[in-house]
């Protein structure tokens, strides 16, 4: 009888597995790469030029056309947003968005200078002392950093290590400059790798401070723990700030349940705040299903507490039906699709943007 048990739970398992192997293979992996070079020839750029696609729509997805803003400029990047591969997607004709998933982060672009348009540029990276003639690393890296952070040149504070001025101010005018973030703390850290004539002349690490002038809410009283931050207790303010400072959402921090005492003039940080708990555990709450555009309500119990964005659990008033649904405001949530109801437990899931 024991052999018997164990044989059918072996069978139940191998064809669980082939279904999920089964599954998986029709879903088509977008993988975006980080940095792409194009030759002079080619324009404007395909999904199938800046990711590795694998899946069964790889064939279609591929030859999909990516319209930039402004065209792709020789020695110089640009970047293409995840969110805009995403609506390309989207908007696609023939491509079914559901069986696709994309990773990877922001692709970095350029076009790669033909060996006759290099020649015409000196053949060495020369380092300058005095002022260069030509745009220099410095002023690109403080370009980068600006467009990294979505600031201003006017909003921006940044401050180099007098020890990395003569790389710095070396012109970069006919290379390839490669910039990533390394890491973030009070200071930004950047890998720098610059190309001349397919060769590395410059392959190293840039750490500077950088502030940021940006408006923070500030508590004009002390706050105590579990109160709720309003225009009373607050206001904003323009203050510097380092790049890891956490600061809350000046906005979005009205109405947010406070963790901690504030004391007067502090700046309220994210660390701060939690969201008001909109739905408590055995509240009748408004229970609304939307498919296409009609709309369902019933009135429920809810078996946990939520907050807004939360998933949480419910049950009918009968208790005969149990379902889920994601908070959608006071005594409000919105009842998930049944191919989002399978495999959930019993405890609230935060869902972020």
């Amino acid at each position: 009888m024991f052999r018997l048990i164990a044989i059918s739970i072996l069978i139940s398992l191998i064809a669980t597995f082939a279904h999920a192997d089964e599954a998986s293979s029709r879903v088509t992996r977008v993988e975006l790469r980080s940095t792409v070079r194009l030759d002079e020839t080619s324009n404007t750029p395909t999904l199938g030029d800046i990711a590795r696609i694998n899946g069964e729509q790889a064939a279609k997805l591929s030859e999909l056309a990516i319209e930039l803003d402004k065209p792709i400029e020789k020695g110089a990047w640009s970047i293409i947003r995840h969110t805009t591969i995403r609506s390309l997607i989207k908007d696609a004709q023939g491509i079914n968005e559901g069986g696709i998933v994309i990773v990877g982060p922001d692709v970095r672009i350029t076009q790669v200078r033909t060996r006759e348009s290099v020649q015409s540029q000196p053949t060495v990276l020369e380092k300058k002392s005095t002022a260069p003639d030509y745009p220099t690393l410095r002023q690109q890296l403080e370009r980068w950093t600006i467009d990294r952070l979505d600031t201003t040149p006017e909003q921006s504070r940044i401050r180099f290590h007098e020890k990395d001025m003569d790389d710095l101010n070396s012109p970069i005018n006919g290379c390839i400059v490669e910039v990533r973030e390394i890491g973030r703390s009070e200071q930004m850290l950047l890998g720098v790798v610059i190309y001349k004539d397919e060769r590395v002349v410059l392959n190293r690490s840039f750490r500077f401070e950088v502030l940021i002038q940006r408006p923070v809410r500030v508590s004009t009283q002390q706050i105590r723990r579990s109160s709720v931050i309003s225009h009373e207790n607050s206001k904003i303010e323009q203050r510097w700030l380092s790049v890891a400072e956490q600061i809350a959402d000046p906005d979005r921090a009205i109405g947010m349940i406070t963790i901690s005492t504030i004391d007067s003039g502090r700046m309220i940080l994210t660390t701060n705040l939690e969201a008001p708990i909109l739905v408590e555990r055995g509240q009748l709450v408004n229970a609304r299903s939307l498919a296409g555009s009609v709309s369902v309500s019933m009135l429920a119990r809810s078996k946990q507490n939520g907050r807004l964005g939360d998933i949480i659990e419910l049950e009918s008033k009968d208790r005969t039906q149990q379902f889920h649904a994601r908070v959608a405001g006071p005594r409000q949530v919105v009842i998930l699709q049944p191919d989002h109801q399978s495999s959930r437990s019993g405890t609230a899931r935060r869902v972020y943007p």
